[in-house]
């Protein structure tokens, strides 16, 4: 009995250090980005390596984001467009933020980053989305330009939960009814 005891609990013990060890590799994590300005509209997602704290455009690594001004609409993906954004954003588990009181931008266009066409560009106080020197969320679409702002501090885009933490989360609790089961059957 001891020693199906102790087999038992070295058992669990090594399921729980798998588990650790497994959360500390990151994965990619997906924000929903939903703004809106009168009738026109930025919707879509943001996927990024994991990466937590400041990150730049090498950490984005897909983007579908449907633009709109209300009268028409474009979508910049990862295939037709390109990103300028470094350190632009704050990243963690839940939001993916950027910070219209420093002085940086972040910029998604097509087909290429100054092109001017079709774009989303979060400024700091650069002045280079906007053009004067106010913190702004931009987006230009066939030619019209829609400004949001201006705005202070951090703005986030809310992250989806990861599968895998269900997925986790469902095997932790049919541990835990197992252990139980088994406890009642002693």
């Amino acid at each position: 009995m001891t020693i199906r005891i102790a087999v038992s609990r070295a058992l669990l013990g090594a399921v729980a250090v798998l588990a650790l060890a497994g959360t500390a590799q990151a994965s990619n994590i997906q924000y929903f980005v939903n703004i809106t300005q009168g009738a026109a509209s930025i919707t879509g997602s943001i996927t990024t390596d994991g990466t937590l704290g400041d990150i730049g455009a090498a950490n984005l690594l897909d983007w579908n984001l449907s633009l709109n001004d209300g009268t028409s609409s474009f979508t910049l993906t990862h295939g037709n467009s390109a990103v300028y954004a470094y350190s632009a954003f704050v990243a963690s588990s839940h939001d993916l933020s950027f910070n219209y009181s420093s002085n940086h931008i972040a910029l998604i266009q097509n087909p290429t980053v100054g092109s001017g066409h079709n774009y989303w560009c979060m400024d700091g106080s650069s002045a280079y989305c906007s053009g004067s020197a106010v913190s702004s969320n931009n987006w230009r679409l066939d030619g019209a330009r829609i400004s949001n702002g201006p705005y202070t501090g951090l703005h986030a885009i809310a992250s989806v939960p990861e599968p895998t933490t269900y997925a986790m989360l469902g095997a932790g609790l049919g541990l835990l009814a197992f252990a139980a089961r088994r406890k009642q059957q002693s």
